[in-house]
């Protein structure tokens, strides 16, 4: 086999190149090739996501009330109510992603509506960026330090553990459509 096939054949053995595009073009089975719905112009994709957006800011606001920052010992305000919604946009965006590999969502607008729109108006980054200036200019940099640590690990572990769970989900609920006999979206 030459230099070229080789690296072919190592690429679609590779779990990391397992995409829906690259399935589209290496796959030989249609009926394993999932379309993607087709991206929305702008003008026709920014209702849906100011849609999700307010949405998702309302809740975003709900939360800081019912999570409001608390005064530590050394007059440092901690912000639960920004770690958890970041915790919890980061989750949801994992599950969707998670399941949207699996199963593509019918509509364009679902993706713009959950994910853009709800998940970035529910989480906050320049919030996030500011607690932390905060922190740093009352005079707890080390605080600060281990705050951004913590919603960094915290983050990137609920992504992390929502695409497993996503992904999972959305291969029980392909085999169950397959086993009802009902075609791939």
């Amino acid at each position: 086999m030459d230099d070229q096939g080789e690296r072919g054949s190592l690429r679609r053995e590779d779990p990391l190149m397992r995409t829906a595009e690259f399935a589209a073009v290496t796959s030989t089975d249609t009926a394993a090739v999932r379309v993607e719905p087709k991206p929305l112009p702008f003008r026709k994709g920014a209702p849906w996501v100011a849609l999700g957006g307010a949405a998702g800011a309302v809740v975003r606001y709900a939360l800081s009330v019912i999570l409001p920052a608390t005064t530590t010992l050394t007059l440092v305000d901690l912000p639960w109510g920004t770690l958890a919604a970041n915790f919890l946009g980061c989750l949801i965006l994992g599950v969707l992603t998670g399941y949207w590999d699996e199963r593509p969502p019918k509509y364009a607008q679902c993706k713009l509506v959950l994910g853009t729109g709800f998940c970035g108006g529910f989480t906050t980054m320049s919030t996030f960026t500011s607690e932390i200036a905060a922190i740093i200019g009352a005079g707890f940099p080390l605080e600060a330090f281990k705050y951004v640590t913590a919603s960094v690990l915290v983050c990137v572990l609920a992504v992390m553990v929502g695409l497993v769970a996503g992904s999972r989900v959305g291969v029980m609920s392909t085999r169950e459509h397959a086993a009802e006999g009902e075609e791939a979206p």
